[in-house]
């Protein structure tokens, strides 16, 4: 309701008369009035939330509160943010492990969980400062033991566990740092060379084991003790995926969202035993399916994928575009949403969807909550 100029002068007015200090007749010459202060400028939204990093994970679970409850039990996580939909049931959940934000979605018609779809195609790798500690916790909680924690040849003290929700965490603790040329010749020693480009590809390569209380033959190379628990450059959760090709991912991931490869592990077979991305201040891994070995299976291999990656970049509309011309199928146009992004999204020819997006603004929980409803509302009222 707008106030009425003369209704408002009356209520400044009202209590200086009620107090005995009414406005006397002054003969004296006003004061020049003062400038009027300046407008409070709004501060810069920016591109990519404060907290966020270029990738968020994205999980698909069969109960919400139920898989925070036990991330933040087993993982350590801290709840950030619980949305409910419109049966008052969580819908959507933020939790942080250490610097990194993970989503947190319920299960519905067009996303499923793995527990649904049978398995997942991705991990989430975590680093930690006491790799034992927390695989210890992460299992006492409930988790199925995938990978037993072990020394790995690449520079890690690492294993892989399966949550009671289907999905895979891997817990890592940076040991040694590697040349490439030290992780190659530790790879050969492990499974074998990889053949030169242009010859016919080998068979795929049996893992060697050590005999029983030996060391394993690629600790013949030695590395640099490590002087920090995560490796540089990443965060403390990082996204890997299991790619049905893994090379033309990488090349299309390249062409799609301009990511720049950091490294590349070849098998004898040329299969990519391991590949990392970097997407801005984000690293994605990548592989190849690997039956033989009993590796995880592929979103294409499954039918689909619990797990979606959410992109953060400065420009969604023109990243989108660049997305969907070089192959992706847009599953939701560019739009601005309710929660204050302006997104969009796409399934990648390996059957990963991005959602792409832009902060625009800066809103409370309660605010994107009042924006859904009334979104909701607007959607449920009958056209004539």
């Amino acid at each position: 309701m707008k106030i009425p100029s003369a209704l408002l002068s009356l209520l400044v007015i009202a209590p200086l008369v009620a107090c005995g200090g009414a406005p006397k007749a002054d003969t004296a010459q006003p004061e020049p009035a003062a400038a009027p202060a300046p407008a409070p400028v709004a501060a810069a939204v920016k591109p990519i939330p404060d907290g966020f990093f270029a990738i968020t994970p994205q999980l698909t679970v069969k109960g919400v509160d139920e898989a925070v409850a036990f991330y933040v039990k087993a993982l350590g996580a801290t709840k950030v943010l619980a949305m409910p939909g419109p049966d008052g049931k969580t819908m959507h959940a933020e939790i942080k492990i250490g610097d990194s934000l993970v989503f947190i979605d319920e299960e519905m018609d067009g996303s499923k969980s793995p527990l649904a779809l049978g398995g997942t195609p991705a991990s989430l790798l975590v680093y930690t400062a006491d790799a034992d500690a927390l695989f210890a916790a992460v299992t006492a909680a409930g988790a199925k033991v995938e990978m037993p924690l072990e020394d790995q040849f690449w520079g890690d003290r690492y294993g892989s566990v399966i949550d009671p929700f289907g999905h895979r965490w891997a817990v890592g603790q940076h040991l040694e740092e590697l040349t490439a040329e030290q992780t190659n010749q530790r790879a050969a020693l492990m499974f074998g060379a990889p053949e030169a480009s242009g010859k016919k590809a080998r068979k795929p390569a049996k893992v060697a084991k050590a005999k029983p209380g030996a060391e394993p033959a690629w600790k013949q190379i030695a590395g640099t003790p490590a002087t920090q628990t995560t490796p540089p450059g990443y965060h403390t959760v990082t996204l890997a995926l299991v790619m049905p090709k893994a090379a033309d991912a990488i090349e299309f991931y390249k062409q799609a969202l301009g990511a720049k490869e950091i490294e590349r592990m070849p098998m004898p077979d040329r299969r990519i035993m391991h590949a990392t991305l970097e997407f801005g201040d984000s690293k994605l891994m990548l592989s190849d399916e690997f039956p033989e070995m009993g590796g995880c299976k592929s979103a294409v291999t499954l039918g689909g994928s619990p797990v979606a990656v959410h992109y953060y970049t400065t420009d969604v509309d023109a990243a989108f575009k660049q997305l969907t011309a070089a192959g992706a199928k847009t599953v939701m146009p560019v739009a601005d949403m309710f929660w204050g992004d302006r997104y969009g999204a796409a399934v990648d020819p390996s059957g990963y969807t991005w959602g792409v997006a832009t902060h625009k603004e800066d809103l409370t929980p309660a605010q994107m909550g009042e924006r859904m409803k009334a979104e909701m509302q607007a959607q449920a009222k009958p056209t004539t």
